[in-house]
């Protein structure tokens, strides 16, 4: 008798361990879109200048912006939106980003262009980080789960249009 209540209790401890799990993550579907680790690299390690400073194009091959590409004129760029999460606040993670990309004028965006970066002493491109697990369309993006560690963390979003116009945006993340 003793066996089976002994079976019975360990059946349902162990039920209770696995829906305690899924309950802090209900599908699975956290992951790290930074380490503690590497924020505090990233924030260390001295950026190394780049050996020829003549050239002015700052988009990789594909034409995509890359960490240091910069717009020229604001107020003709597509624009950023963070509906999610409220910034200027403390935050806990996981949590999850909702962004709206806003065209200028009737200039389609180009979802393959979004960039996201880490900004620290050095930028760090972690674009695969999240484009690996959603899709961007030309209207946003909507992230769930993204763990980050504690601290003070800033993301800068770029995007652009089908004129390769630049949509720039800072998003400073309070972790605690």
């Amino acid at each position: 008798m003793n066996l089976k209540l002994l079976w019975v209790g360990g059946l349902c401890m162990t039920a209770a361990i696995v829906a305690g799990s899924l309950a802090a993550d209900p599908a699975g579907l956290a992951f790290d879109l930074f380490t503690a680790g590497e924020a505090a690299a990233w924030n260390s390690t001295q950026p190394k200048a780049p050996n020829d400073f003549s050239t002015r194009d700052l988009r990789d091959e594909s034409g995509a912006p890359t960490c240091r590409s910069t717009p020229n004129n604001d107020a003709d760029n597509p624009q950023i939106r963070i509906l999610a999460p409220p910034l200027g606040k403390a935050l806990t993670s996981p949590l999850d980003i909702d962004l709206q990309f806003v065209p200028a004028g009737s200039t389609p965006i180009r979802p393959d262009t979004f960039r996201i970066c880490y900004v620290g002493l050095t930028a760090m491109d972690i674009t695969k980080r999240i484009t690996d697990r959603i899709s961007v369309s030309q209207k946003g993006l909507h992230v769930s789960g993204a763990q980050l560690p504690q601290g003070h963390h800033r993301l800068l979003l770029i995007i652009a249009d089908e004129r390769g116009r630049l949509g720039r945006r800072e998003a400073v993340f309070d972790i605690y």
